[in-house]
């Protein structure tokens, strides 16, 4: 995991590769006033110097941000779309992901969202609730979190919503464990990639379709 430092931003991170999507910048910001534009054009700024059709996406143009039928958020760079944006907001953060190929979804969930008595078997099945609470040591919050956060990431992904599709249609495996964090897979029934690490205050996801 790549860490590039900016003024007023917390991090700004390039993803590991997720199958052929690619690259996925993500960053942190303080919440508040302009600060989906600020951390969009920070982003699109680090996406330019990675992927070179983006190579001249902030010349000649103004980046604005508008909503979509699903109120998924849009980039426009002057008259013409500009690339996938997703954002996030918990523990007084804005967290926000950038990719130059297919469409992103990040979200951060918090444990403190997720402590007893929340339903868990109305959200997660027996499969993978296993492997993430043995892989969150028992720790029951920090497992739904981890879980909760993969499953919101590939909602926004794939441009829907927990109005349309119940969280138990959504099962989440673990494909690789490393030390940038855990690559999943989430079907629902399309196969959704997933990226996932571990934040002060829960478990951060972001996934590619």
């Amino acid at each position: 995991m790549k860490a590039l430092a900016f003024p007023a931003l917390l991090e700004i991170c390039l993803v590991p590769p997720l199958g052929p999507w690619g690259p996925v910048v993500y960053a942190a910001v303080e919440a508040g006033e302009d600060a989906r534009e600020f951390v969009a054009a920070r982003l699109l700024a680090t996406l330019a110097g990675l992927a070179p059709e983006w190579s001249g996406a902030l010349e000649g143009g103004t980046l604005t941000l508008d909503t979509g039928p699903m109120g998924q958020p849009l980039v426009k760079l002057g008259d013409r779309p500009g690339p996938s944006l997703s954002f996030s907001e918990a523990g007084g953060l804005l967290w926000a992901a950038l990719t130059g190929k297919g469409s992103v979804g990040v979200d951060a969930a918090r444990e403190e969202d997720f402590v007893p008595p929340y339903p868990y078997s109305r959200a997660f099945g027996s499969q993978e609730w296993d492997w993430a609470w043995r892989h969150c040591r028992g720790r029951t919050p920090s497992a739904a979190a981890l879980l909760w956060a993969a499953k919101e990431a590939a909602v926004k992904a794939l441009g829907v919503g927990f109005h349309t599709r119940d969280p138990l249609d959504l099962e989440v495996s673990l494909r690789a464990s490393t030390r940038e964090g855990l690559h999943v897979i989430i079907r629902s029934p399309e196969i959704v990639n997933s990226w996932a690490r571990p934040w002060a205050a829960g478990w951060l996801a972001l996934a590619v379709v």
